[in-house]
């Protein structure tokens, strides 16, 4: 399985750095950090079946029950992927949608996400979008959408997300 990540990956950053190559400010893009990969699959069975693939090479595993779906958020002991990167996002399609399974996003980290709308909004030909989580209202990020994959720029990673939404949780709990 892990194989087949690196294999998509790898096909993904030559896309992503076709896209850099032209950027008006490339120091921004040049500082971005990969940490986490969006693997989409098609239903419960096959999330089942590469949960059980990639469970013993983790060292820690989340899952969250978001939009009707399954998403496990899955750190990788001793393997590193292509781009540096060692969490997987292994998500469930959303139900009734047609999205494309296997790699769907790479999330990169940036410190200066305070500038980083503005750079993008002023760069050519760049498609993308301003996004939300419905569980962490401050959760904010901007989505890059290319050669039919997408960057999620973003000032942490899914981890310290995974921190918050689990103090949330507890607080429900106690209160």
């Amino acid at each position: 399985m892990l194989e087949e990540i690196n294999s998509e990956l790898k096909d993904y950053f030559i896309s992503w750095q076709d896209l850099l190559a032209s950027r008006d400010d490339a120091n921004f893009f040049a500082a971005l950090k990969p940490v986490a990969l969006g693997w989409k699959v098609a239903d419960k069975a096959e999330y089942d079946r590469i949960y059980s693939m990639l469970h013993d090479k983790c060292t820690t595993i989340v899952e969250t029950w978001m939009n009707g779906r399954w998403i496990a958020k899955m750190h990788l002991k001793d393997t590193m992927l292509e781009g540096g990167i060692t969490i997987i996002k292994l998500m469930q399609r959303r139900p009734d949608s047609t999205d494309l399974i296997g790699l769907d996003h790479v999330d990169f980290y940036t410190e200066h996400t305070d500038n980083g709308e503005s750079v993008i909004s002023h760069e050519p030909n760049m498609t993308w979008t301003h996004e939300s989580n419905d569980v962490l209202e401050d959760y904010n990020w901007l989505s890059i959408w290319f050669d039919d994959t997408e960057a999620k720029i973003k000032n942490g990673t899914v981890l310290h997300n995974i921190i918050r939404e689990l103090e949330i949780t507890n607080q429900k709990i106690l209160n």
